[in-house]
This record gives structure tokens, C-alpha cells and sequence, in this order.
């Protein structure tokens, strides 16, 4: 499992998918490829990460706002941390099959600095992140590598997670606490917080299963996708983000979205990480009702896009009011999209891929502005009123590292010439 084996897979996987596509829809995918796939997008990251962080150990998260599109940076411990370090590795993964204006080697060493400082978030159990925090990189140098010393920091990753279950909620824990200007849910004796971003840390728990060949991981992540069905995807197939459970009964106490427009409202970061989330889990599990749930998902987002925004914005919120030209949050649109090219290659179904091609083409003319620290901007990590740090517009970490992985898919997927 090295470098040459890897670029072998990615020129046999080039041979596969296009030729399944109707030809307008290949040509737009091959255009886009080239965009998605530029050089410069990986000369940002490279010249970012050649860069002293302002305090050692401390990330980039998002930028400042406004007109200052310099890098706002984090400590270590903060949930996106881990997602400049997988940035890196994308553009490291792609130098093994696209030449890039730096040598594989000098990028791989530039992952390896990144996420030496992540090291000790194998062991936190305090947090449901750590699939975001541990797999864009640590799982990245385990795969691209066959570094076991990697492997086992998943391992230590996804036992921590694991401590995080509840037989009675048949959920992970997400979050310990909330504190908005309207919520102040904090006991977690009495509260047991699940959101819909803890599909995406679900991986994490699969990934261990196959490492071990313990089924206790892959089980706890399936009913946890299970408990979600039933509780945090609506009827219509839109998307709470929050559902707070009594922890001694299982019972839902109440559901809210905390980072969308309104409880009610459609949050779109919130629709993808669902959407990509059970997309993951029927590629783990092959389970037909996981892959109906992330096409149901998959449907809802591509049309609430397409009743919204034609043109391929994507609103931080399908139901927020869109006064002027609206909140758009490209880390939705990255993260939906690259679920969506997942689910493609999982299935051949190519029903999505229009409104995909219309989003990814909307993102790369609209979003990229050249002084930015960041690769695209137009991402919200809130714009909830009662937000107690309300973001909007700005670049973000990982509307980059989606954007790569949508790249990254692309290339796999053969839509390049």
C-alpha cells in the first residue's frame, strides 16, 4: 500500500466512469476537472502550510471576514483542526498521479509536520469529532502509506469515539453541552445530544471494524445511522440538526436547529453531512435502506438548489429569507457535492450529477477570490440568530478540504482528460 500502488488504482479507476455519463454532463465533468484539479489550487495549500501558524500547534480554521481573507487559526483541541492537515494529503494523494509545482516528497513532509500536533486527540473522549479530526490525516498516511504507526492512532481515535455510546439512546453522544442566546443545555446526566454532523464521524468506527475485525465499532455506527433515521431526518427527507434525548429513557426531549435559520428551516451543512454520512454507511454496510435514505437526501438538497438558486448557489439555509444576493455556505455545497459523486460511484446512478455539475461550475467562478488565504470563500459556520459567534461569508477549512476531495473524485472517477 504506497505511492505507486495508489497512482496504479487512480489510473484504473479513470477508466471507468465517464463513458456511463450522457455527453454534455461528461464534457461539463471534464471541464470541471481541469478547474477542481489546478495546480494552483495546491500551490495555495502548499504556500499555507510552508507559513508558521501565529502560536505553535494552533490551525487554520476560517478567515477573519470582511474584506481580510487571512487565515483566523485555532488550537489543536478545535474540532476543525484536522482538516488543513487533509487538505494537505489531498494535494499530496493527487502529485501521485498529477504533477504539482512541488515534489511529492516536499508536500508528504509538509503532512507530516501538520499533523504531528493532532497526536493527542486519540485520546480525547470529549468530543464526537474526532473522525474530523483524526481520518483526514492519520487515515490518510495509513492508506497512502501503510504507516502502522498511523493505523493505530485511528484505532486509539475510534475507541475513544466509541466511549461516547449509549445502548439506552443507541446513539453516540455528539455534543456535551449547548450554550446559544436561546439554549443552555449543559447536564449531561439529564440530556444526551446527538446532531446530524456525527454522520460523518461514523467512518471512523467502520474503518476500525475492518482494521480489527471487531464488529462492535461497525455495529455501534449502524444503529447510531439507525437512531438518525427515526429521529433526526424528517419526513420530507430535510434534516434537523439537534435532537436532545433523555438519557435514562432513550425518549426525544426536543429537536432544534441550531445553526440553521429556525428549528424547522432546512439547514444545508446540516442536509450534506446526513447525506454524505449514509452515503459512508451503505459503502461499509451494502444495507439497500442506508443507500435509499442518502438518495432521498441527496434528492432534497439537489432540488431545494434548484427551487432556491438555479444558477448552483447554495443559501446556508433553504429556508432562509435570501435578501440581496443571500448567505451562501460553500462548505455545504462542497461536502453535498462530494456525497454526491460518492453515491455515484457507488451506484452508476447519475441522477444528482446535473445539479452537482451546476454547483461545483457556480462554486469555481463565483467563490474564489485571489488574495484569499483559502482556496473558495462564501462559507457560513453560522448565521443563527441566536449564535453566540455568528460567521458568515468567509473562508473556511474545510469548504477547502471538500473542495479538494471533490477534485480528488474527479480524478478517480476518470473525468479528466
Amino acid at each position: 500500500m504506497g505511492a505507486e500502488s495508489t497512482a496504479r488504482q487512480l489510473h484504473d479507476g479513470s477508466q471507468k466512469a465517464t463513458a456511463t455519463l450522457p455527453q454534455d454532463l461528461a464534457s461539463r465533468f471534464r471541464h470541471l476537472a481541469k478547474l477542481y484539479l489546478g495546480q494552483d489550487v495546491g500551490d495555495k495549500i502548499i504556500k499555507i502550510a510552508t507559513r508558521q501558524p501565529p502560536e505553535e500547534g494552533w490551525y487554520p480554521h476560517r478567515t477573519f471576514g470582511g474584506d481580510n481573507y487571512a487565515y483566523k487559526y485555532e488550537p489543536a483541541a478545535w474540532w476543525t483542526a484536522g482538516f488543513f492537515p487533509g487538505n494537505i494529503w489531498k494535494v499530496y494523494e493527487r502529485s501521485l498521479h498529477r504533477q504539482q509545482s512541488y515534489s511529492s516528497q516536499d508536500i508528504l513532509d509538509q503532512a507530516l509536520r501538520w499533523q504531528k500536533g493532532l497526536e493527542p486527540a486519540q485520546y480525547d473522549t470529549s468530543t464526537h469529532d474526532l473522525g474530523f479530526m483524526i481520518l483526514p490525516s492519520f487515515y490518510s498516511h495509513y492508506r497512502l502509506c501503510g504507516n502502522e504507526a498511523s493505523k493505530q492512532v485511528v484505532l486509539n481515535a475510534a475507541k475513544s469515539l466509541s466511549s461516547r455510546w449509549s445502548e439506552t439512546v443507541q446513539s453516540l453522544r455528539s455534543w456535551d453541552r449547548v450554550v446559544t442566546k436561546r439554549l443552555n443545555i449543559t447536564d449531561t446526566e439529564t440530556n444526551f445530544l446527538v446532531i446530524a454532523d456525527n454522520m460523518m464521524n461514523l467512518d471512523l468506527l467502520y474503518l476500525a471494524s475492518e482494521m480489527t475485525g471487531d464488529p462492535e465499532y461497525a455495529r455501534r455506527a449502524t444503529i447510531h445511522a439507525r437512531t438518525s433515521i427515526k429521529h433526526i431526518i424528517r419526513d420530507d427527507y430535510s434534516t434537523y440538526h439537534l435532537v436532545n434525548f433523555d438519557p435514562a429513557t432513550g425518549a426525544v426531549k426536543a429537536k432544534y436547529t441550531v445553526q440553521g435559520y429556525a428549528d424547522e428551516s432546512a439547514w444545508a451543512r446540516g442536509q450534506a453531512w446526513a447525506l454524505y454520512g449514509y452515503a459512508t454507511v451503505y459503502k461499509h454496510t451494502r444495507d439497500p435502506e442506508f443507500l435509499d435514505v442518502a438518495r432521498r437526501l441527496g434528492a432534497y438538497f439537489c432540488r431545494r438548489v434548484e427551487e432556491t438558486c438555479p444558477a448552483g448557489a447554495v443559501w446556508w439555509d433553504f429556508d432562509a429569507p435570501v435578501q440581496g444576493s443571500g448567505i451562501r455556505d460553500t462548505s455545504a455545497a462542497m461536502a453535498a457535492c462530494s456525497g454526491m459523486l460518492l453515491l455515484y460511484e457507488l451506484t452508476g446512478l447519475c441522477e444528482m450529477l446535473g445539479t452537482v455539475a451546476t454547483i461545483l461550475e457556480y462554486t469555481v467562478s463565483q467563490s474564489r477570490v485571489a488574495g484569499s488565504d483559502t482556496v473558495v470563500v462564501g462559507a457560513t459556520v453560522n448565521a443563527n440568530k441566536d449564535a453566540l459567534t455568528p460567521s458568515w461569508e468567509t473562508g473556511l477549512v474545510y469548504a477547502d478540504y471538500y473542495f479538494l476531495e471533490v477534485g480528488n473524485r474527479m480524478l478517480e472517477l476518470g473525468f479528466c482528460d
